[in-house]
């Protein structure tokens, strides 16, 4: 199983979460619960909240979880149902929970709501693993 410790600072400190501002929330084996504040600069050309940042939330949170077992996994395919818009201001936060996690592939779902718990969109995603964790 992988230091709960080291995945958070290493989680946070990534280089795609610093540039985002996601922040890693909650933390425990085959969980994941990470947040973001939208800002101005994630707006698309009609002035919504660009798809492709809901995108990376869900796969921050989704890497997260899986990486939290016993083998190194790394996504290879993810579904997305986007439901709802959240504006520039708020604070949303995507959620994974890991169905499965084997040695050699695994899958997880994964949600992204608004800090009033509306949902923003849904998620499945598949990952292969690398092998064990040492």
């Amino acid at each position: 199983m992988a230091d709960l410790d080291e995945m958070r600072i290493r989680f946070d400190e990534s280089p795609c979460a610093l540039f985002f501002g996601m922040k890693l929330v909650d933390l425990s084996p085959g969980h994941a619960r990470v947040k973001l504040t939208l800002k101005e600069e994630f707006l698309n050309w009609e002035n919504m909240i660009q798809g492709g940042v809901i995108a990376t939330l869900l796969d921050q949170a989704f890497g997260c979880a899986c990486n939290t077992l016993n083998y190194i996994h790394v996504a290879v395919q993810m579904n997305i149902h986007f439901l709802a818009a959240a504006p520039v201001g708020e604070t949303i936060y995507a959620e994974s929970k890991v169905l499965h996690a084997g040695r050699t592939m695994g899958a997880s779902e994964m949600s992204v709501v608004d800090s009033r718990g509306k949902t923003i969109a849904r998620a499945t995603g598949t990952t292969v693993s690398l092998g064990a964790r040492s």
